[in-house]
């Protein structure tokens, strides 16, 4: 399970990245976090986040 720390790693270092203004480290670092995020055993939640979101918004638009 070296996905957690490494996400954990990703975003701290994304944080620090951002407070320092690099563009390129913290397009790095979000690619390194969206990475450990996916292959991690949070990513059946997360998609299902992301499906009741797209859910709502589809019934947002259709008036329901």
């Amino acid at each position: 399970m070296i996905s957690i720390p490494l996400a954990l790693l990703a975003g701290g270092g994304l944080y620090a990245a951002w407070r320092m203004d690099s563009r390129a480290l913290v397009l790095v670092c979000a690619l390194l976090l969206g990475y450990a995020l996916a292959a991690s055993p949070l990513h059946v939640a997360i998609d299902r986040v992301g499906a009741g979101i797209g859910a709502g918004i589809q019934g947002a638009g259709n008036g329901g």
